[in-house]
C-alpha cells in the first residue's frame, strides 16, 4: 500500500478573460478573471493570460494561502505598510481598507504594488 502525497501550490485554470500580473481572481464557470471588492476571491495570478490572443497562454496558475505574491492597488501603495490588512479592491486590485479581507503586508507598498501574504485565500461569497 502507498503513502497518499500532499503537494501543495497553484492550481491552473483557463482565464476567462485577459488577465494581467498582480492580479485576484475568482472562478466563474471553471475559469478565472478578475475578482471584485466584494464577494468571492479564489487567489492570484502573477503572469498574463488571454483567451483571445494566440501569442499568450489561455491557462494560467493560481496562487492561493499560504503564499507571498505582489498585488496591484488601487490608489497609492505606499499607504499600505508591512503588516496591514489588504482588502479586495475592483478590477482584480487590492487596496487598504474593504470587505474582503486577502492577506497581510509582508513588506511596505511601492510602485504600485503590494507584497501580500495570502493567508485567507481562497474567500466564498
Amino acid at each position: 500500500m502507498s503513502n497518499p502525497t500532499f503537494r501543495s501550490g497553484p492550481i491552473t485554470f483557463e482565464a476567462g478573460q485577459k488577465l494581467e500580473p498582480s492580479t485576484l481572481v475568482k472562478i466563474d464557470g471553471g475559469k478565472a478573471v478578475p475578482a471584485s471588492a466584494t464577494g468571492a476571491v479564489f487567489g492570484a495570478v502573477t503572469e498574463k493570460a488571454d483567451p483571445v490572443n494566440t501569442a499568450k497562454p489561455n491557462a494560467i496558475a493560481i496562487h492561493y494561502g499560504p503564499a507571498a505574491v505582489k498585488l496591484t492597488a488601487t490608489g497609492k501603495a505606499e499607504d499600505i505598510k508591512a503588516g496591514d490588512a489588504v482588502y479586495a479592491a475592483v478590477g482584480g486590485k487590492v487596496a487598504k481598507t474593504g470587505t474582503v479581507k486577502v492577506g497581510v503586508a509582508a513588506a511596505d507598498g511601492a510602485g504600485g504594488k503590494v507584497l501580500t501574504i495570502l493567508n485567507l485565500l481562497p474567500v466564498s461569497a
